[in-house]
């Protein structure tokens, strides 16, 4: 078994001590307008450009403003502070990630005043994609939060940051929630929101794992163990509340998957041999919209609708787009 010392030894020697750790995570200590002075104005500059991706529906844009955002940085702060349980450290940092989130939102709502939308809210996909989160959003926030802890907490993985930067969308999200409220589809923002507190959450519960087991709680000098206890059970209590909306959200998402698929199936066999071809069956904003192709008279709709009906709720709205222009709800 010495190859498995070998490995433990390996891994102790790469391991960051308490005090590097904490001295990059908490924004309030050391040298901290050197700190402030780099937090600030990336996360304007992030928000900005975020905002900016969303509006123009670029990818490439986004992603760039995930990379520079370092709201991460007082999210895993406060995951150290309740490893550890330093109090006051803990509010420093929740203190700057409220003010954080303040400040993204507020940014989103004027950048998406000053610059036009380029097409609607309910058709973009930088936003439809960021405002109905489900289970899985939680599940990868999770895995991708102890990927970014475990980097932090080893000299070696540091690598492994900027990818984690990416894969854990912080600052569009709010930007969505600002850009939205904004345009007021207050239903849009409350879906955004949604989605950055399942991330906040879980970079919490995944970062307290990651440094309770990397031993940061033995090192910690002058801290509270009632402090991480109770932290503890809120982080949990509040990923359990999260869970209901997001089984819900989740619940609709394959709701709709077995309707659009029904859809698809009616539409398909209502235009065969009449000259029109079937296009495509897509959800935008909660409506789903069939698209056709062809000339000539369309076969009787209400054989679609009747088709349609028998799996789809009629609650659940439903619309026609033909090739020439028209628009028909079923």
């Amino acid at each position: 078994m010495g190859w498995v010392k070998r490995v433990v030894d390996a891994g102790q020697a790469q391991r960051r001590s308490l005090a590097e750790v904490q001295g990059e995570l908490f924004l309030d200590e050391g040298n901290r307008a050197e700190k402030v002075s780099v937090f600030w104005p990336l996360l304007v500059l992030s928000t900005v450009i975020a905002a900016g991706g969303v509006i123009e529906n670029s990818t490439a844009t986004v992603v760039g403003a995930m990379i520079i955002a370092p709201l991460g940085t007082p999210i895993f702060g406060a995951a150290l502070a309740i490893a550890a349980g330093y109090r006051r450290r803990l509010v420093g940092a929740l203190g700057f990630l409220v003010l954080g989130i303040g400040v993204a939102i507020a940014i989103g709502a004027i950048t998406g005043r000053v610059i036009p939308m380029r097409m609607p809210l309910a058709l973009n996909p930088q936003i439809t994609g960021r405002t109905t989160p489900a289970v899985l959003d939680l599940v990868i926030a999770v895995a991708t939060g102890t990927a970014g802890a475990y980097g932090l907490i080893r000299r070696d993985v540091a690598s492994v940051l900027p990818g984690v930067a990416i894969a854990i969308s912080l600052v569009p999200p709010l930007a969505v929630v600002g850009i939205t409220a904004g345009q007021g589809a207050l239903h849009l923002a409350v879906g955004a929101l949604l989605l950055f507190l399942s991330n906040v959450v879980a970079i919490l519960v995944a970062g307290v794992a990651v440094f309770t087991a990397a031993g940061y709680r033995q090192e910690a000098i002058q801290h509270d163990p009632r402090l991480r206890r109770t932290a503890i059970w809120i982080v949990l209590i509040g990923m359990i509340a999260l869970l209901v909306p997001l089984g819900l959200a989740s619940y609709r998402v394959i709701e709709y998957d077995r309707w659009t698929s029904a859809a698809t199936d009616a539409t398909q066999g209502w235009v065969a041999g009449s000259g029109w071809t079937f296009g495509s069956t897509q959800v935008s904003g909660g409506t789903i919209v069939i698209t056709i192709t062809g000339h000539g008279p369309t076969p009787p709709l209400h054989a679609l609708r009747t088709a349609i009906r028998r799996t789809v709720p009629r609650d659940v709205a439903v619309r026609l787009i033909e090739e020439s222009g028209g628009n028909v709800g079923l």
